[in-house]
């Protein structure tokens, strides 16, 4: 059923067309019906100018020139950033978690800890266990700010705040999310040797970054590789560091 009004449902504006001249929602308001809902959840995921998957699809392959349009304007076009990464993490989450995927790579973390000195492989294997049990959270958490401050800090010649960075990286790592979940746990469910999988998407993944960069900031080639190396272990560094430090401080007061 359509509710037609001459007034906005939404703000109370005089309605003139179909779209709300003073808010943008539609006027005919549909009643809320599981058939509706279903309509408007497919609708979001295929529309062809503004879609989930439209989104997915060029962020393959123009990741850099997607963001330069949306922070130029073009934002009708694309699926929120931030709704992206949400979604796109709830998916990789899922897999994740019934694939044992992250179980997976902990184990062989695990054993390559054995030919380390024996404190300091217990440091590795106890900040391994936080990352298996707690991986999704501090991924989602921790990922994206971290690596927005980076390429605040290692781009600032081309004048993005760090909000726009915020914008790059919930891209970027919300593709990235969907390429581990739809591509690499199928892979590693077939061949097995989750941390060989792992190390491939990681590579994968810094590639990614270089291309976007590039296309995004416009550095020479050679300077984007560079920084993107110096973004990718200081990344790592400042990643783990707080976990270790967790496993120190966790260890002292109660053993």
């Amino acid at each position: 059923m359509t509710q037609i009004s001459t007034a906005c449902k939404n703000c109370g504006a005089t309605l003139s067309g179909n779209f709300c001249q003073n808010c943008g929602q539609k006027s005919d308001v549909h009643a809320i019906t599981l058939k509706h809902l279903l309509h408007e959840f497919f609708h979001a995921l295929t529309h062809a100018d503004k879609g989930f998957l439209f989104l997915m699809k060029e962020l393959l392959y123009r990741p850099g020139h997607v963001v330069v349009d949306y922070l130029q304007g073009k934002r009708k076009k694309y699926f929120n950033p931030l709704s992206f990464l949400v979604l796109a993490s709830a998916i990789w989450a899922l897999v994740v978690s019934k694939t044992g995927y992250f179980e997976s790579i902990g184990s062989g973390m695990k054993q390559e800890n054995q030919g380390m000195p024996e404190e300091l492989a217990f440091y590795f294997s106890e900040s391994t266990k936080i990352i298996v049990a707690y991986g999704k959270v501090i991924s989602l958490i921790i990922t994206v700010p971290l690596l927005s401050f980076l390429t605040w800090i290692f781009f600032r010649k081309g004048k993005h705040s760090f909000a726009e960075n915020l914008v790059l990286q919930a891209l970027l790592v919300g593709e990235s999310h969907l390429a581990l979940a739809l591509i690499f746990v199928p892979l590693f469910l077939i061949f097995g040797n989750a941390s060989l999988n792992n190390d491939i998407f990681q590579f994968m993944f810094f590639a990614y970054q270089a291309v976007a960069y590039r296309q995004l900031f416009r550095n020479h080639v050679v300077w984007t590789i560079l920084k993107t190396i110096a973004i990718f272990l200081l990344f790592i560094i400042l990643f783990w560091l707080p976990i270790f430090g967790f496993v120190f401080l966790r260890t002292q007061l109660f053993h």
